[in-house]
């Protein structure tokens, strides 16, 4: 049926919702993500899941974890969304991609419970759906000992919130504003989402979180008679930041780690850092298996996140490249840009996706800046068409902040041109779907 994974994705483009009021179908899109898994013999509830959400620093804890458990042995998937540069990235193997015949094989394996779909109650389902049941059915297939899955958007109504298993972990990463037309207009309403991923008499583990958001998981976790458990922010300590990385020491319950190096660079990857520690602690206990200290630390230190502050070095400066998209996660970004690079100022090449608060993120990168150039997204896959805020709106917004170095390109290929003729080091940043178009022509 596909030879191809082109032919997949043109499939799955097909599945993509024309509607914006459809592309977060929430209790409905639960009830048919169920059913099509369902189909597939429920995959979810026969694997250990590692869940996680939040708003800033998921998909950083998500590859922490994978990566802290692969190296003590274990065969791990990781799934990851959106995805930066290949499909295959939702659902990894020990951090590695699958093999294109691999990926065919099972999505062809899945395919006649999709088209089934269509004659149910529930109807077609989405593209993030259909990816669902692939995630979920590859691990499976794999025979994963874990499965750590991010979340999509929000929590409660996701798609990989689907899991009936009470041993299903669940990890909250940093809790903020974003996503507020479909998750609520208060962190309490925002949280409420996130942490409804807590399974009936299951786990809980996060970080030490505003008051409101902190009550909120606690209800949320009392409710569903689960166990909470907080990384206190003295958990970590001796944090220094360099452009090489970042160390700190770790202490939580009976672990103790002195001078760990992680190979993620910024303040914000210590929080992340410390939970991926804590949910790897909490499940050695648990499983009894045994932790070992120098694999924690050798792992950490070797860790290459793209998207993640990433480094490009090159002879006349060098390229940052960092997924930020949202108010908390520019802050965080930025914070440790200042850090790392006291006194420097950069060339900023942006694009936001629609819905994004663009004019907070601008007036928070532009003391950061020499000049800003404004682009715009140029992917149009994944689980909707990503239109981008208009360059016209961006640079008038720019303007009206007094900022006057600015200008705009339209092609992907005149932008590389320029990161490579500029002399500046310069910062991609706004969207991780941008980081992928830019990611694909520079490699």
């Amino acid at each position: 049926m596909f030879s191809s994974i082109q032919q997949i994705e043109n499939y799955l483009q097909q599945l993509i919702p024309d509607s914006s009021l459809l592309r977060f179908p929430g209790k409905e899109g639960i009830a048919r993500t169920k059913e099509f898994l369902r189909l597939l013999g429920s995959p979810q509830n026969k694997l250990k899941i590692i869940h996680i959400a939040g708003t800033s620093g998921k998909g950083s804890t998500s590859f922490m974890i994978s990566n802290l458990l692969a190296a003590h042995g274990f065969t791990v998937g990781l799934s990851l969304s959106p995805h930066l540069l290949d499909m295959r990235e939702r659902f990894e193997i020990n951090n590695h991609l699958i093999s294109p015949q691999k990926f065919i094989n099972y999505f062809e394996e899945i395919a006649p419970s999709i088209e089934k779909m269509l004659s149910s109650q529930y109807g077609k389902i989405t593209y993030f759906e259909a990816l669902v049941g692939m995630t979920y059915y590859t691990f499976f297939k794999e025979k994963v000992d874990y499965a750590v899955v991010e979340t999509g958007l929000g929590g409660e109504f996701d798609g990989t919130n689907t899991v009936d298993r009470t041993d299903k972990l669940a990890v909250l990463s940093r809790i903020g504003f974003d996503h507020m037309k479909i998750l609520g207009t208060t962190l309490p309403e925002i949280t409420h989402q996130k942490a409804m991923i807590c399974a009936m008499r299951g786990d809980l583990i996060t970080i030490n979180q505003y008051p409101s958001v902190y009550e909120e998981i606690k209800k949320v976790v009392d409710k569903k008679k689960g166990h909470l458990l907080i990384v206190k922010k003295n958990a970590t300590k001796n944090i220094t930041l360099t452009q090489e990385n970042t160390t700190l020491s770790f202490k939580w319950n009976s672990m103790a780690f002195k001078n760990i190096t992680l190979g993620l660079l910024g303040g914000h990857q210590v929080q992340n850092a410390s939970l991926a520690l804590a949910a790897l602690g909490h499940l050695s206990k648990r499983d009894k298996f045994t932790l070992k200290i120098d694999t924690v630390v050798s792992t950490l230190r070797t860790l290459r996140f793209k998207g993640r502050f990433d480094i490009i070095s090159r002879k006349n400066g060098q390229i940052i490249l960092d997924g930020a998209h949202n108010v908390p996660k520019m802050k965080a970004f930025l914070k440790a840009l200042k850090k790392i690079y006291p006194d420097k100022k950069f060339t900023f090449i942006i694009a936001f996706k629609k819905g994004k608060e663009y004019k907070k993120m601008l007036q928070l990168i532009i003391p950061y800046a020499i000049k800003i150039v404004v682009t715009h997204i140029f992917s149009e896959s994944q689980d909707l068409q990503h239109f981008s805020v208009s360059a016209k709106a961006i640079v008038d917004e720019v303007s009206r902040l007094g900022f006057t170095q600015v200008t705009t390109v339209s092609n992907i290929k005149d932008i590389v041109r320029m990161i490579r003729m500029d002399a500046s080091s310069c910062v991609i940043t706004g969207s991780l779907y941008l980081l992928g178009d830019i990611y694909t022509e520079l490699e």
